[in-house]
């Protein structure tokens, strides 16, 4: 199996989810322990440190927090890899604890594996997920959904019109899957 960024996702730590939770706010704060990172044993956060401690290492791991200004106001923070300190929104979980995607070994893209045809698929499936839930090619187009707009809908139709029409009679529907796992994050 090739290592995708999809696969490491599962366990990342993402600064969005961390400030949109109110824990980079002010002191320091240790949330509960959560499913969500099985392998850190305890959390320490505050406005410009994050500090994990993870079950197969004794030393805590620190990853420094920085905040950039907004165009329209507020203020947006970023994780610093503790390799290399690069400024990312997304630490993925590697063998010495969490790093960036490229000390992790620059993994690519689930969709950089598939060909030109199995890509519009996915595509066309993760919009039909947008609209409702059903089979690319195979199934309508379902309704439009509650509290969706008419020039959205018709907008994202449109697409999955246009990204289907070459799929018609291919190979690619033989062999996709029924379901596609959902994105993360």
């Amino acid at each position: 199996m090739t290592l995708t960024v999809e696969n490491l996702a599962n366990d990342a730590i993402d600064v969005s989810e961390l400030h949109r939770a109110g824990l980079l706010a002010g002191g320091w704060i240790t949330p509960q322990p959560t499913l969500r990172w099985p392998s850190i044993v305890t959390m320490r956060l505050a406005r410009y440190r994050v500090l994990i401690e993870l079950r197969n290492q004794s030393m805590p791991q620190g990853i420094r927090v920085s905040w950039t200004p907004c165009h329209y106001g507020g203020v947006r923070p970023w994780l610093h890899c503790p390799y290399c300190q690069r400024r990312v929104a997304r630490l993925f979980k590697g063998f010495g604890g969490y790093c960036c995607r490229i000390c992790c070994g620059n993994p690519i893209y689930e969709s950089q594996r598939r060909s030109e045809k199995a890509r519009a698929y996915l595509q066309a499936y993760r919009l039909r997920q947008r609209l409702g839930g059903s089979r690319p090619v195979l199934d309508a187009i379902p309704p439009r959904p509650l509290g969706m707009k008419r020039k959205t809908y018709a907008r994202l139709c449109a697409r999955v019109e246009w990204l289907e029409k070459p799929l018609v009679g291919s190979r690619i529907l033989r062999y996709a899957p029924r379901w596609i796992a959902p994105l993360v994050g």
